[in-house]
């Protein structure tokens, strides 16, 4: 019981880091707009304008997609072991390639997300990943004992 109570936990934890990309993001866009400065600036080169609205769009959309299948994998994490291992399996591929798209993806050679937007995606696969291997770990206790 107190071991689900982790995993649960840990994957809750998942769905903090993803609020927490979307908090920054909301701040970031009301306050400095760093990542539009920073977009702005890097396809100035090539003439061409960088929409902001995309830019935090996508950051948005990845955080509540992020959310929504964390909250799900916690949501299955007492009752359905099994379903809810191979589901955070998949959703810890599904999310942590979101947060790699968002730290490597390029055009015209130019990064429009500095690195930090990258990391702060990748924080909930991390967290996510912890409570998989908790999830499987008690799986296989459960089936031992």
């Amino acid at each position: 019981m107190r071991q689900s109570l982790s995993e649960k936990r840990t994957a809750l934890l998942a769905v903090g880091f993803s609020v927490l990309l979307a908090a920054i993001a909301v701040i970031d866009q009301i306050g400095s707009q760093s990542l539009g400065e920073h977009a702005t600036s890097a396809y100035a080169a090539y003439g061409k304008h960088a929409s902001e609205g995309a830019l935090y769009g996508l950051l948005y959309g990845v955080a509540v997609l992020d959310a929504l299948l964390w909250f799900a994998v916690a949501a299955l994490a007492r009752s359905h072991r099994l379903v809810a291992g191979v589901l955070g399996a998949l959703v810890v591929l599904l999310t942590a390639s979101l947060g790699v798209t968002l730290l490597l993806v390029s055009e015209y050679g130019v990064r429009p997300y500095p690195p930090l937007w990258g990391l702060l995606a990748l924080l909930p696969a991390v967290a996510g990943a912890i409570a998989t291997v908790l999830l499987f770990r008690r799986g296989q206790v459960a089936s031992v004992s």
